[in-house]
């Protein structure tokens, strides 16, 4: 009779070893999980997407919202009468073409969509908003040909869709596919790095992550605070881009077992009419006259333009003009000059590696392409993403 007893002990022992380390790799109450801080304002290193949409700097209308909010909590989104604030016609146009198969693949995936198929549907019935407080979310870069996810903290200000759950799907800068954040809060441990330089705004206990809506209570109308004129509110029907608003006369506050008073910010009042003389910005890197109007109290807003005059991410032109005297939290237009160009690679990453943009266009969307992945390229702060 053969004897199995020595091969018998091998399986029992490796199986005990095993369940220890699955315990050791267990996630115990407490345990930290890193969070990778995403700036408003500036392009990933491995977008799905390039130049989908702008984020805006928000100032006065960023205020008491942190913790855990339903998705159709009123007022937990700005928004402003701008449809350019995120493309979808763009992005369902990118997805469909047949050399991103690759890249609609993945995207439609983490979507969870059965197949590419569903994208045109699913992107009609999103809607563009901006973020009013750091939320966290999980990221997903394309590298290597893949989707690879990532948690993130978007910063106040970003420009997103959002499903009709109220849930963040899409980051309007680069057309990243979005999903819910699964941790608590408590457990985020917010990471900064050269390229995601910590906001002057960033605060630990005042971060927000959004709870999807019942899907038996679907949102019809997002209730907006109007980020252009903060003491009122927009409704803005689910899945519009936004131009056909109404206007609410008193801006909506997130109401509800979602806000947690305690550990709620201060609202911050809003400034005076009093005008400030606007800054020549002209010039200067993107981050420097973004630091420079925000100092003043000003909002910043941005728009691209190949002049060929200066170097990418410089400021070419701005509105209103240097010298004009203006309400101190008004918004100051910043045109960019947009320009560079890189060579996609084979894998689908532009620059090989982890870095890199849009890949796989060609004419119009080789100019997409060829936007440069530096900081700030998109108004705001000179982070990364």
């Amino acid at each position: 009779m053969k004897r199995t007893r020595g091969r018998g002990r091998t399986a029992v022992a490796l199986a005990l070893v095993l369940a220890v380390l699955g315990m050791l790799a267990a996630k115990c109450p407490g345990d930290k999980v890193a969070v990778r801080a995403v700036a408003r304002g500036v392009m990933s290193a491995a977008p799905f997407f390039v130049r989908l949409g702008t984020d805006i700097a928000i100032g006065v209308a960023m205020d008491y919202i942190a913790g855990e909010m339903g998705g159709g909590a009123p007022g937990l989104y700005g928004g402003t009468r701008d449809a350019g604030r995120c493309d979808k016609a763009k992005l369902v146009e990118f997805l469909g073409k047949p050399e991103n198969r690759g890249k609609a693949q993945e995207w439609a995936e983490v979507a969870g969509l059965d197949d590419v198929g569903q994208i045109k549907g699913y992107v009609k019935k999103l809607t563009p908003v901006l973020l009013r407080a750091d939320t966290l979310v999980r990221n997903h870069d394309f590298k290597k040909g893949r989707a690879k996810a990532f948690d993130a903290l978007l910063e106040a200000g970003i420009a997103v869709l959002v499903d009709q759950l109220g849930r963040p799907a899409v980051q309007c800068s680069c057309g990243n596919p979005l999903a819910s954040f699964e941790d608590d809060i408590d457990a985020a441990d917010v990471e900064f790095d050269d390229r995601n330089r910590k906001w002057p705004s960033y605060d630990s206990k005042k971060v927000a992550k959004v709870k999807a809506a019942p899907e038996e209570d679907r949102v019809e109308v997002f209730q907006l605070v109007d980020l252009e004129n903060p003491d009122s509110g927009l409704a803005r029907d689910a899945g519009s881009d936004g131009t056909e608003d109404e206007i609410l006369p008193v801006a909506p506050t997130p109401t509800g077992p979602s806000v947690t008073p305690t550990d709620s910010p201060t609202p911050t009042p809003t400034p005076s009419a009093e005008t400030v003389a606007v800054p020549d910005v002209r010039g200067q890197p993107l981050a420097d006259a973004q630091l420079a109007l925000e100092a003043q109290g000003f909002q910043v807003t941005t728009t691209e333009e190949v002049t060929g005059t200066a170097a990418p991410g410089t400021v070419v032109a701005q509105s209103p003009e240097a010298g004009t005297e203006a309400p101190a939290d008004s918004l100051v237009m910043l045109t960019v000059e947009s320009g560079g160009t890189v060579t996609p690679d084979p894998t689908g990453d532009i620059g090989g590696g982890d870095g890199g943009g849009e890949s796989g266009g060609t004419g119009e969307d080789g100019a997409d392409a060829g936007a440069v992945d530096s900081g700030g390229l998109f108004g705001g702060t000179a982070y990364g993403g």
